[in-house]
């Protein structure tokens, strides 16, 4: 399950006169700079949403519930009063392994549990996107595959120096793609930029490419 799927949507989108990116991340910030948005930050009860809705949707397979809980999550972000002409886009990213979703570490030691499980499996990474205006939204989500490279002793010191280094306490999965050891990657399938946590190019396609 690899691509871009929709989620929800609804009225029709009116002329745009500025965006909002409703995120405190400095990589969606940066990856959105081309719009020039306005920042704000958001903060609502993410596994509160999570566990709502990962029961809600209990009878699909375990992937699609967390992208349509992902998606749920996303929408919540902009789910407050909306300004006249302005496109207000918010995301949420999961990491997702088997049948367990991977929020940020509690800690460093759980960073590095979490990326000792990633070895030789197969994991996905869901970011979702709502657009929203006045009359008008559009959730979406985007799915990319990582496999990582068999377990092998030598990887162990790449690990705890990653975790110290970079100290992942932010991040879901307990890692950020783009500063990851190469050792650790097999082959990244779908787009990268869902892994680092916008489809960048989704996003500018419904913007601009209708």
């Amino acid at each position: 399950m690899i691509g871009v799927f929709e989620y929800e949507s609804s009225g029709k989108r009116k002329e745009v006169k500025s965006f909002v990116l409703l995120s405190a991340s400095p990589r969606r910030q940066e990856l959105l700079r081309f719009l020039d948005p306005e920042v704000r930050a958001i903060a609502i009860d993410e596994r509160k949403i999570e566990e709502t809705f990962m029961a809600h949707y209990a009878k699909d397979e375990f992937l699609v519930r967390a992208a349509k809980t992902c998606c749920e999550i996303s929408k919540a972000k902009s789910s407050g009063p909306l300004e006249e002409g302005k496109l207000y886009i918010s995301a949420d990213t999961m990491v997702i392994l088997g049948e367990e979703v991977y929020n940020k570490p509690r800690d460093l030691e759980d960073a590095k549990r979490m990326l000792r499980s990633y070895f030789g499996r197969s994991q996905h990474v869901v970011t979702s996107v709502c657009l929203r205006m006045e009359d008008y939204l559009e959730v979406f989500y985007s799915v990319a595959q990582i496999d990582f490279v068999a377990y092998y002793p030598a990887l162990e010191e790449a690990i705890e120096a990653y975790v110290e280094e970079k100290r992942p306490l932010d991040k879901s999965g307990a890692y950020g793609i783009q500063e990851l050891d190469p050792r650790f990657v097999k082959q990244v399938l779908g787009d990268i930029y869902t892994i680092i946590g916008l489809p960048v190019a989704e996003i500018a396609s419904r913007l601009f490419g209708k």
